[in-house]
């Protein structure tokens, strides 16, 4: 019988014990560390490491200033959802996660994945919330585990830190309305256990967290992915190849690789958008992990400035962080 007590042993244990401004600035930096990652690789998504090279050679180094005036990317926008979900309903439920997903993309729609767009036509053209993502899923011959759940994925973790079953069970909710595939799921609950700890001053050790996912049920595509992580260098980590772009385990791979590191979360987050591929989504999940571990002051300001909205990225941040310590569970 598979069970979850590793993984919730994990999850369970205690904070570092810095103080409430540390706590309340890495809930902000989490948010606008997504945001700017996911800016920075904007310009480059889908560009394989050579291009990059060949078209920046000094790197993609800074948001691009326009992006202040633009709506936000998928990436971003869709974790904003994620929030506002939960700061109105404490859960998630399929059917109003579609509901908004569905007016987001109406009202701006900018970046969407091609399996994201099409499990929500499928629920425009009437087909129920809870059916449309496996439905899809088949369509494409079970093999369909793109990056679109990861990438919204955070607030989960923002939310339910302290709460292990709540996190590991609203963090597959989250992806289940768009991404029916189970690698699509867990490598969410990969990067929320790791999000969590961070927000808490500690960090995860990969093999005993590929353990704990290997005990719960995880594929072992997941598990895999998580154990390759440790020591492994960016260029290993084959961001940009052709075959994986977009790939859910990519995705999380990049993330869990940018904690390994020791420098600064804006060196990290350069290193991985010029390693190429779907720059976008890996500099959000990473970023999103940075911040949560570095705090808002990580991120540089000449990045803040460039983003859309940035003061109300920080105060969702902020509002999850409460969220987090006054509701129950």
């Amino acid at each position: 019988m598979q069970t979850m007590k590793r993984l919730f042993d994990i999850l369970d244990r205690p904070a570092a014990g810095d103080g409430p401004e540390q706590l309340s600035a890495r809930y902000r930096g989490a948010m606008l560390g997504l945001a700017a990652g996911n800016a920075l690789g904007i310009p480059v998504e889908g560009y394989p490491s050579l291009l990059i090279n060949r078209r920046f050679p000094a790197g993609v180094r800074d948001v691009d200033a326009a992006e202040s005036k633009r709506p936000w990317d998928d990436d971003l926008a869709q974790a904003v959802v994620m929030a506002e979900a939960i700061l109105e309903h404490d859960r998630f439920d399929l059917a109003d996660l579609a509901t908004r997903l569905l007016a987001w993309r109406r009202s701006n729609g900018r970046g969407i994945g091609h399996h994201t767009r099409r499990v929500l036509d499928a629920i425009a053209g009437g087909t129920p919330a809870e059916d449309a993502a496996r439905i899809v899923w088949l369509e494409t011959g079970q093999n369909a585990a793109g990056n679109g759940a990861i990438t919204r994925s955070a607030p989960v973790a923002l939310r339910w830190r302290r709460d292990p079953e709540r996190l590991v069970a609203e963090t597959h909710q989250s992806a289940l309305v768009t991404h029916h595939d189970a690698r699509c799921g867990w490598s969410s609950v990969a990067v929320n256990a790791a999000i969590a700890a961070a927000l808490d001053g500690r960090s995860v050790d990969l093999e005993e967290l590929a353990e704990g996912l290997d005990e719960a049920g995880a594929p072992l595509t997941v598990v895999s992915a998580v154990r390759s992580v440790e020591g492994a260098s960016l260029a290993s980590l084959d961001l940009d190849h052709d075959n994986t772009m977009g790939y859910t385990l990519k995705a999380m791979q990049a993330g869990l690789w940018a904690l390994e590191q020791e420098g600064d979360a804006e060196s990290i987050l350069i290193s991985i958008v010029n390693a190429g591929g779907d720059t976008d989504t890996n500099g959000a999940v990473a970023g999103a992990m940075l911040g949560a571990k570095q705090g808002a002051e990580a991120i540089p300001s000449r990045w803040i400035v460039s983003l859309r909205d940035a003061a109300s990225l920080a105060e969702i941040g902020q509002r999850l962080q409460v969220s987090s310590t006054t509701r129950p569970g």
